[in-house]
């Protein structure tokens, strides 16, 4: 591959926690975003051709996968990507298209494109971190692919929990499950735990599971098919007939109400701690015969 010009390290460092000089972010940059394409690539049917093909990369930050597709732009298939971050869409634009094309989004549909124009959509650590919008985000995707075409839209599930939820994993009580639920985009936003069970049962009422990845990068990676189906956010999301929806529901408000609990722990500690430093100021102790004298009067 040509040599690209990369981004500078704080838009590298935003789809990829990057540890190091700048030739090993970039390093590092460059071997994430190869693996990305590689198994894209091997998920995908062996009668599928990308010549010729409209393709998407949803949630592309500053092209992190896409910089690795440029030899396929410049051979006829159109390939684009989307994201919120405007800085990261600017610097895409600007370095890498042509050949590739590049366009923001908002944090809720629509995409700027009419329905059926993609052959294949890619979503990789999307979905790991839509909460209220992932079933609209979901559909979206859906509306904008031809008929019977492709997703791989990976998801956290079984080797996460640890890490994000600070328990074993148990998939009779996981569904989705929203974590760090008022956490800022700048901090990475919500954390989603899926199973595959429930993958299977409401991301399947709009697209058919071709294969799946069970652990790529310590997430999962399905392949799905369009079905030729129309269904809302709410159809989409519906608890179905297995008993797991239930103890999944019940067990993420247990989960919220302990992050809850930390939060207010965190902040009353911090408020403790600004009260102390104020009270060993020289203002506090200035003012003390003030106070006692208005303590006084008030008797």
């Amino acid at each position: 591959m040509r040599a690209l010009p990369y981004p500078e390290f704080e838009l590298m460092d935003r789809v990829l926690e990057i540890a190091g000089d700048q030739a090993g972010a970039r390093a590092e940059y460059d071997a994430a975003g190869s693996d990305t394409k590689n198994e894209l690539l091997r998920l995908l049917p062996d009668d599928f051709d990308l010549a010729g093909k409209r393709v998407l990369d949803f949630g592309c930050g500053a092209g992190r996968t896409l910089r690795h597709f440029v030899e396929e732009a410049e051979s006829g298939t159109e390939v684009w990507g989307v994201d919120i971050d405007e800085p990261s869409v600017a610097w895409l634009r600007e370095n890498l298209c042509p050949p590739l094309e590049a366009a923001r989004c908002e944090t809720d549909p629509p995409l700027p494109f009419e329905s059926g124009t993609f052959d294949l959509v890619w979503a990789i650590s999307v979905f790991t971190h839509l909460a209220d919008n992932s079933a609209a985000w979901l559909l979206e995707l859906h509306r904008v692919l031809k008929p019977g075409g492709l997703l791989i839209a990976s998801y956290m599930g079984e080797w996460n929990s640890e890490r994000i939820a600070r328990e074993a994993w148990d998939d009779s009580r996981v569904g989705m499950n929203v974590l760090r639920h008022d956490a800022p985009w700048s901090i990475g936003g919500p954390m989603i735990l899926m199973s595959d069970w429930w993958v299977a049962e409401h991301w399947g009422r709009a697209f058919d599971i071709v294969e799946t990845t069970p652990w790529f990068y310590n997430q999962t990676w399905p392949l799905l098919r369009k079905r030729d189906v129309e269904i809302t956010p709410e159809e989409l999301i519906a608890p179905g007939d297995d008993p797991r929806e239930t103890a999944a529901l019940r067990h993420n408000i247990v989960q919220l109400q302990s992050e809850i609990e930390v939060l207010r722990r965190d902040y009353e500690g911090i408020v403790d701690g600004v009260r102390a430093e104020y009270e060993n100021s020289n203002s506090w102790r200035l003012t003390k015969p003030l106070r006692e004298l208005r303590r006084r009067r008030n008797r």
